[in-house]
C-alpha cells in the first residue's frame, strides 16, 4: 500500500515554477542595472575620437578604463576629477616631446600642440617673425622631433607689471588755501607688458615693447584743494568734480544712503539764485537735512554727479534731497526719483 502524498502534485509544481522564476529576476535585475549605469560618453584623443559606454564615475576612471594614458603635462578637459555624465566629450592632448634649436643651445620641451609652429611659441619664439626653420612651419609634430632655428630670430616674452593711479585735484573753498583733503583715495592697476627681442648668433638684443594689455584699470585719487581762508561755512564753493573721472566701474567708496530726490531750479518763477550756506544756486549744489547729510558734504548722486551739500528747505526732512539745476526744462526732466546717494566726506 503506498503512502499518501503529504503535498498536493500542484503544490509541488508551484516551488518548481517559483525556483525557476527567481534566479531569472535577479539576473534580469543585475543586467538592466548594468545596463541603467553605462553612461554613452565620447573621448577624443590628439584629434581621433572614440565612442564608448562606460560605469565610470569620474573622467580618471573613465579615460583608465578605456586604455588612455595620461601623462603630468598633457592636457586634459574636463579635469581628471570631473564627474562622468551622459553625453559628455573628453578632450586629451598628449604632450609631445621634441628638441627646439636655438643659435647654439639646445631645449627640450613637451609641447601640448600639433605643428613646428606650436613649438615655437612653446620655446618663445614668435613663428611670424623667422624664416628658415627646419622643419616647415606647418610640418606635424612627432615624438623626439629636433627643431631648428637660424642664429636670426626674435624671441617674445610677457611679463606682469603695476599701473600707478593718477591724482586728481578739485578746487575746494571750505578749506584753508593750499590744504588738501583726500575724498576717495586711489587704486592701483596692473596689466600685462609683451616684449620682443631679436636674438642673432646666440645673442639677444635689446628688448622692445610689443603690446600692453590691462588687466586691472587704475582708480584715480581725488584730493580736494582749498582754495578758501575756512574761515565760515558761506564761504563754500560748488565741488566741479569732472564727470570723466566716473567711467566704468569708477564708483566712489563712501557712506551710501537711498532718499528720494526732487529737483529745482533758480530760474523758476519766486526761487531765489541764493543758498542756505552761500555759494549761487546752480548744478552740483543739492539740498539736506543737516541732521542726515551734514552741510558742506561732498556726495556722488547716480545720473546727476558729484555735488556738495550746500543748501537746505522747508519741504527737505530726513531721507529727502533736493537737486539744483540750471534750467526748468532739465528739473521737469529729473522729475522724482528714488536714488542711492554717496556721502563722499
Amino acid at each position: 500500500m503506498r503512502s499518501k502524498p503529504t503535498r498536493s502534485a500542484r503544490s509541488l509544481r508551484t516551488q518548481h515554477i517559483v525556483a525557476a522564476i527567481v534566479p531569472a529576476a535577479i539576473l534580469l535585475l543585475c543586467i538592466t542595472g548594468f545596463v541603467w549605469a553605462q553612461k554613452q560618453v565620447s573621448i577624443v584623443v590628439d584629434g581621433r575620437t572614440m565612442h564608448l559606454d562606460s560605469q565610470a564615475t569620474d573622467v580618471g576612471g573613465l579615460l583608465s578604463g578605456a586604455g588612455v594614458s595620461v601623462g603630468s603635462g598633457d592636457l586634459v578637459f574636463p579635469s581628471l576629477d570631473s564627474k562622468v555624465t551622459a553625453g559628455m566629450s573628453v578632450v586629451v592632448r598628449h604632450a609631445i616631446p621634441v628638441t627646439v634649436v636655438l643659435g647654439s643651445s639646445e631645449n627640450a620641451i613637451d609641447v601640448v600642440g600639433r605643428t613646428v609652429a606650436d613649438a615655437l611659441v612653446a620655446a618663445g619664439v614668435d613663428p611670424a617673425a623667422v624664416t628658415g626653420v627646419t622643419p616647415d612651419l606647418d610640418e606635424p609634430l612627432v615624438r623626439g622631433m629636433r627643431i631648428t632655428v637660424p642664429d636670426c630670430f626674435v624671441r617674445i616674452s610677457a611679463v606682469s607689471t603695476d599701473v600707478p593711479y593718477a591724482v586728481e585735484q578739485v578746487p575746494d573753498g571750505t578749506l584753508p588755501k593750499g590744504q588738501e583733503r583726500v575724498i576717495r583715495q586711489g587704486v592701483g592697476g596692473s596689466a600685462i607688458l609683451v616684449y620682443r627681442s631679436l636674438v642673432v648668433g646666440g645673442v639677444e638684443g635689446p628688448a622692445s615693447l610689443s603690446t600692453r594689455r590691462v588687466v586691472h584699470r587704475a582708480i584715480a585719487e581725488l584730493v580736494s584743494v582749498g582754495s578758501g581762508d575756512g574761515s565760515t561755512r558761506r564761504q563754500m564753493e560748488v565741488a566741479h568734480i569732472p564727470a570723466r573721472l566716473l567711467r566704468g566701474d569708477e564708483v566712489p567708496d563712501g557712506h551710501r544712503l537711498h532718499v528720494v530726490a526732487t529737483a529745482y531750479s533758480a530760474e523758476e518763477p519766486g526761487a531765489s539764485s541764493g543758498t542756505a550756506t552761500g555759494p549761487r544756486c546752480e548744478r552740483g549744489v543739492i539740498a539736506v537735512d543737516p541732521s542726515v547729510i551734514p552741510l558742506g558734504s561732498h556726495v556722488y548722486v547716480p545720473g546727476y554727479g558729484y555735488a556738495i551739500a550746500a543748501d537746505t528747505g522747508g519741504m527737505i526732512n530726513g531721507d529727502h534731497i533736493d537737486l539744483c539745476f540750471n534750467t526748468v526744462g532739465q528739473v521737469n526732466a529729473w522729475g522724482k526719483r528714488y536714488v542711492t546717494v554717496i556721502v563722499l566726506d
